[in-house]
């Protein structure tokens, strides 16, 4: 391993591969290379004679489908190569001199990958991350860099003498933290834009040991859930014992279309014991284990995804995205827990007494058979507990109170949904709706996975810590 920065990318543009089945791409390729655009998309050019073809057949404009095409490729030194996912999109001639011409297509790739099959066994893996931030954090472990640089001059070649020497270049960076989550260690690095040209938050999560994608994709959630970040993904490498590449992927990232790294860094809970923003391994560990081990249940992954654009929303329309992880959050809880809180206003006896009762009224109304048949319609959802009556119970049930600021945004969350414009002169009471509704998912969360005692009100003028159990208190 020469550097913590992506090794796929450098492999395949340095490591000398033949495309060996080009699939959808024109054909015969003279070069390659891939990079990520600024939207961090990998994307493959390619250079052809003027007169390549493609076998490609494009697929009727509008349609949507799985793009499954790909190319197949293979270095001198043995190893092999995939790009998956593979949307050749544009082809221009370039003329090199006064004749020569060559053909440069581009293509979307959706995973890059590479593999030695002389299959040495994996013991160390990492995953690459964007926006990853070493500010405004306070890390609890450094990472030390050590550059050596030896000179040697000959004066004389053939009897004259040799001169050499060699000098070292140290660094700290406190920007790491060491965790260990289901008997499995590993370490959170922030880098610098320096290890990754081009990168903006570059940082990675180093594994001793060989943990399958579905642990790894939990601890990435759960960082990510844990820091208020919302981490990209770029991809992975395996290691052998010697640092030795074994395999790797490259995928192309989603970033929110880039406002992943306009997301204000805001932790859900303290995770350290003196500062805001100080990142404390127990802590930490605490937080990760807990979204970890409740990932399934609560299927974190889609929570995790409605929450964190929640955040990138502007405030006319956010009320309504943190509406939508809160109800989340509440039907993977009651689905969980399906004796904690009541389903509906009646007992399942009582309603089907009541329903039978209601059904035997519509019949004998003297209304059109429309009429009829659209009440009938709504019966099965009449006994439902209204969403607002729900939040009361499943916070009541969780020993969590509901403050009068928090059930006023509550009830107004549904007006962003239907458009109702923000009124004039109430534009900050708007953004502190925004803030009350992102601090109840927080404090949901927290309490059902037990990852913290305290969680952080952002919309209290000084970031007040909090006991869980406690709500914003009103201002004004």
């Amino acid at each position: 391993m020469r550097e913590l920065t992506e090794e796929c990318l450098r492999i395949l543009n340095k490591g000398v591969f033949e495309i060996t089945d080009p699939g959808p791409l024109h054909q015969p390729i003279r070069s390659f290379s891939i990079r990520r655009n600024e939207k961090l998309n990998l994307i493959l050019e390619t250079e052809t004679a003027p007169n390549a073809t493609s076998l490609a057949v494009d697929p009727p404009p509008g349609s949507v489908r799985l793009t499954t095409e790909r190319a197949l490729l293979r270095s001198l030194g043995g190893l092999e190569g995939e790009f998956f996912g593979l949307v050749p999109y544009s082809q221009h001639r370039r003329s090199h001199g006064v004749s020569e011409q060559s053909l440069t297509e581009l293509a979307q790739v959706h995973i890059a990958k590479t593999n030695d099959p002389s299959g040495a066994p994996v013991v160390y893996v990492i995953d690459w991350l964007e926006n990853l931030p070493q500010s405004p954090y306070i890390w609890p472990a450094a990472s030390d860099v050590v550059a050596k640089t030896i000179t040697t001059r000959r004066i004389s070649l053939n009897d004259g003498i040799t001169i050499t020497s060699d000098t070292e270049r140290f660094s700290t960076s406190w920007n790491s933290a060491k965790l260990t989550v289901d008997g499995i260690t590993f370490y959170v690095c922030a880098l610098d834009r320096e290890d990754r040209t081009g990168a903006i938050k570059p940082g990675c999560i180093v594994y001793d040991g060989a943990p399958d994608d579905e642990f790894r994709k939990k601890v990435r959630t759960g960082l990510s859930f844990a820091m208020g970040i919302y981490l990209v993904d770029l991809g992975t490498t395996h290691y052998d014992t010697e640092w030795n590449v074994v395999s790797t992927l490259a995928r192309s990232a989603y970033s929110l279309r880039r406002h992943a790294f306009d997301i204000e860094t805001l932790q859900l809970a303290p995770l350290g014991d003196r500062f805001l923003n100080e990142l404390g391994a127990p802590q930490l560990t605490r937080a990760i284990q807990a979204f970890v081990t409740a990932f399934d249940v609560l299927d974190l992954a889609n929570l995790h995804w409605a929450f964190l654009p929640a955040c990138a929303a502007t405030p006319h329309i956010a009320p309504a995205h943190f509406g939508a992880a809160i109800e989340g959050l509440q039907s993977a809880y009651t689905k969980a827990n399906p004796r904690m809180v009541r389903k509906g206003w009646a007992t399942q006896d009582e309603w089907s007494t009541l329903k039978a009762a209601l059904s035997d009224v519509i019949a004998d109304a003297a209304i059109s058979i429309e009429a009829k048949t659209a009440l009938e319609a709504k019966l099965p959802t009449f006994n439902g507990i209204d969403q607002r009556q729900r939040l009361k119970d499943i916070m009541a049930a969780l020993d969590l109170e509901l403050g009068e600021d928090e059930d006023a945004a509550w009830r107004r969350r549904n007006k962003a949904a239907h458009g109702t414009p923000i009124p004039q002169g109430q534009e900050l009471a708007a953004i502190r709706d925004m803030k009350l509704l992102r601090g109840l998912f927080q404090r949901l969360l927290l309490r059902i996975t037990n990852a913290a005692d305290q969680y952080i009100d952002y919309s209290s003028p000084n970031h007040n810590y909090r006991p869980l159990r406690q709500a914003p208190p009103p201002i004004g």
